[in-house]
């Protein structure tokens, strides 16, 4: 029995299946999953995630050198492990990383030493509206913004706790006054506006995947609410674009201090400055950056 098998309260909960291997290797689910780049995963007591995938409810965990992936209905395993190899495997192969972020100053640290991160190729609509929500808060009450909004789509279970996350069409019906009812505040009306031109065109946020970088990101930042924080968000965890360098506070702060830019570096030059340096790798590095970060904060 994996461990993935033998863990956790959410696994008797959704009587999930036996689990099947996605020969990904190891990698560090809790930083990946629930750090930042996605808000609708849930650690279990036995070390597990659980969470949504397209329209199913899925339990992910690591085990015997490798991530293993479960579900709870009778849909096609083949299905469930395609969907979540290609939610998780994303951005560059660890040992290409190894090498590529090896010469880091950051790295000294055994930062990279530690399982490996990876960058995550979610839905992009959902990407979008977790990251609208996520502006000037935090983690708790991001998760339950976008988990109030997920509300509004098809239920997955009995317990009221996973849904498939609605169609713009649903969200724009909302409008702002429901939005700010659930708590979005201030972002409720941009929120509502981009639910409603996405609605209008399904397709063209996905359509950015075939952008470059450059013109994905002029369009992104087109939307109401949307700054280049947000849109670099969206273009690195669900647009393909790994050139994307997501700057918040910490990372900002990170990087001046260890690359020694001046304190009043514009977020702009910062960024444009990753994607020089990192170039293709630079999602992952701004994780790793992060994770650098967060652990020096920790030992203070």
């Amino acid at each position: 029995m994996t461990a993935c098998e033998s863990g956790g309260s959410g696994a008797r909960i959704h009587a999930f299946r036996g689990a099947m291997p996605l020969r990904l290797g190891e990698v560090d689910i809790a930083e990946t999953l629930d750090g930042g780049q996605a808000f609708r995963w849930h650690g279990t007591t036995g070390g597990a995630y659980v969470g949504v995938l397209g329209h199913r409810i899925a339990r992910i965990c690591s085990g015997d050198g490798d991530l293993w992936v479960s579900g709870c209905d009778q849909d096609s395993d083949d299905t469930l492990v395609r969907n979540a190899r290609e939610y998780l495997a994303s951005g560059a192969d660890p040992a290409v990383m190894l090498d590529r972020f090896a010469s880091e100053p950051w790295a000294t640290d055994g930062i990279i030493d530690r399982q490996p991160l990876r960058v995550l190729r979610q839905d992009p609509w959902e990407c979008l509206v977790a990251f609208i929500c996520s502006q000037n808060s935090n983690m708790p009450r991001i998760k339950k913004m976008v988990a109030s909004v997920a509300g509004f789509g098809t239920g997955l279970d009995g317990t009221g706790k996973h849904f498939e996350f609605p169609e713009a069409a649903i969200i724009a019906e909302l409008g702002e006054t429901r939005l700010r009812e659930l708590g979005l505040g201030y972002r409720a009306p941009s929120l509502a506006e981009v639910a409603r031109r996405m609605a209008a065109d399904d397709g063209w946020l996905v359509d950015l995947r075939s952008a470059d970088y450059d013109d994905a990101k002029k369009e992104l930042i087109g939307l109401p609410g949307v700054g280049p924080k947000v849109a670099d968000c969206v273009l690195a965890y669900s647009l393909d674009k790994h050139e994307a360098f997501p700057i918040d506070v910490h990372v900002m702060r990170a990087v001046t201090r260890i690359y020694k830019m001046q304190s009043e570096a514009k977020i702009d030059h910062v960024a444009s400055w990753a994607r020089e340096r990192f170039g293709e790798f630079s999602s992952l590095a701004q994780l790793y950056i992060f994770r650098s970060e967060v652990n020096r904060n920790a030992s203070d």
